[in-house]
């Protein structure tokens, strides 16, 4: 991912996410359903997300990999904001 890029702007298809994360797309917009990320739509109305989404999503993949569920997961990010 290149640093010219702000961190917050939602720029990235999910086949890039993918790639990145290392998840299906089922669980990237399972996640989304569970609030744990928000992308955006573009005027085609497919999802973008930003390098934030994505680092938010490796998060959230090393948690449940460590046997935390998404209740808790979302519990841990609401004490990081």
């Amino acid at each position: 991912m290149s640093d010219d890029i702000p961190h917050h702007v939602q720029t990235f298809p999910i086949s890039v996410v993918k790639n990145a994360t290392k998840l299906t797309a089922r669980q990237i917009r399972y996640y989304e359903e569970h609030g744990l990320i928000k992308p955006n739509r573009n005027e085609g109305n497919q999802r973008v997300y930003s390098l934030n989404d994505i680092q938010q999503l490796k998060e959230v993949k090393l948690l449940i990999e460590q046997g935390i569920n998404i209740a808790g997961i979302k519990k841990l990010i609401k004490k990081e904001f």
